[in-house]
């Protein structure tokens, strides 16, 4: 094999696990703080679901990396091939130093710093730098967008939950979370070309609808004949909360291989397509190597972050946990579907943020967040810096 395509696939895993170590806190982070599972088993449900996800989603933020942020077509195959693996590398490097500090880190913000370096050591015409414009104003308000989201939504349960009638304050908060999280989960899962066929499409709100119900069916039989007993209303609700925050928890580790497997697939799909490796059947192949490699993060390495993140933020119960999950899901999902490179830990981090700050300011750290927006922006900038000088002396070299 080609040593230098050897070197594609070698960085390509080994971005995608250090992905999969540092941000398996977005998915399980929140079930840690509340000790909703065991450890390993919560790891386990996130490998699955990110490996499904990058599989389903991979292809939108690949697109936007592999042919979005500098023209790809008009640099030679040598630096595109050669810089894609520094690239690689170099994004590596960055985000496991910051794993090693128990660190949340954005490996998207990393991954477009390291490929604008290559476009700008050819020149700032290379660049799309109208889009780079877009992603920074995005990345500056996506973490106060979660906030935003888990704000609203913790204050509007509150208010819910707060109610005398047994039923407004059982069923109406929980209905809330439910259908407003399973409709974007579902709806944003599928292809727009299915969702144009008015029989797919009430297929899937007919499913939608009969889980809503059979919810309510079961709250309803749970609480009735005990209605009266608050401890036994707030023991359904929250061994419902609880099965609510792992399955949420899985739609976030489902939403993140969507988004982030594409840090490591779309550079590798670049490198074997200068070399005219890559066909369309090999694109899934990609993506699912790239999916196994985040994967094997979680596994290996996932607990260090996850406790930043579901410990240090803020406190967190059963309910208030669940919240977060569900803001930070449904704003990622949107943000995945249309194709822009985002800080996904950014978003959960600011949904668990606006919950605490619906719990009292007093309850969030705000310097740890601080910190850690600080230190993506610094690994962008690094990052580009890193690879403008590698690809200006391969240009050099090659004269």
């Amino acid at each position: 094999m080609d040593p230098i395509v050897l070197a594609g696939f070698v960085g390509a895993f080994m971005l995608a696990w250090i992905d999969g170590a540092n941000n398996a806190a977005n998915s399980i982070g929140t079930i840690i703080g509340v000790r909703a599972l065991p450890v390993r088993r919560a790891l386990l449900i996130a490998s699955i679901f990110e490996l499904i996800g990058g599989l389903a989603y991979g292809r939108f933020i690949s697109s936007t990396l592999s042919s979005k942020i500098i023209s790809v077509a008009e640099i030679s195959s040598r630096i595109i091939t050669a810089g894609f693996v520094i690239a690689l590398f170099v994004s590596f490097i960055i985000v496991f130093l910051a794993t090693r500090k128990h660190m949340p880190f954005s490996i998207s913000i990393v991954t477009v710093g390291a490929i604008s370096g290559i476009g700008l050591a050819m020149g700032v015409e290379y660049v799309n730098t109208g889009l780079l414009l877009e992603l920074f104003v995005l990345w500056l308000l996506i973490p106060f967008i979660g906030l935003l989201v888990g704000y609203i939504y913790y204050r509007l349960y509150s208010y819910l939950r707060s109610r005398r009638n047994i039923y407004v304050k059982i069923f109406l908060p929980l209905l809330l979370l439910y259908t407003s999280f399973t409709v974007s989960a579902v709806y944003m899962a599928i292809p727009e070309q299915l969702l144009e066929n008015i029989y797919i499409l009430a297929a899937v709100s007919s499913i939608i609808v009969v889980l809503t119900a059979s919810i309510m069916i079961y709250l309803y039989m749970n609480i009735w004949g005990s209605r009266h007993e608050v401890i036994d209303v707030d023991t359904v609700v929250n061994r419902f909360n609880n099965r609510m925050l792992i399955a949420s928890s899985a739609i976030l580790a489902f939403t993140h291989g969507g988004h982030d497997v594409a840090n490591a697939a779309a550079p590798l799909m670049l490198i074997l397509g200068s070399r005219e490796l890559n066909h369309d059947i090999e694109s899934l192949l990609i993506l699912t190597y790239s999916s196994l490699g985040l994967s094997t993060g979680i596994l290996t390495w996932g607990v260090s972050v996850a406790k930043t993140i579901g410990e240090e933020i803020t406190v967190l119960n059963p309910e208030s946990a669940l919240i977060a999950n569900i803001a930070g899901a449904q704003t990622t999902l949107i943000v995945t579907r249309l194709g822009l490179p985002s800080s996904m830990v950014g978003i959960i981090i600011g949904s668990i943020m606006g919950v605490g700050l619906g719990r009292g300011i007093s309850s969030v750290n705000t310097r740890l967040f601080s910190r850690m927006l600080s230190y993506w922006y610094i690994g962008f900038l690094v990052a580009t810096v890193v690879t403008y000088i590698a690809t200006r002396i391969l240009l050099y070299v090659s004269i």
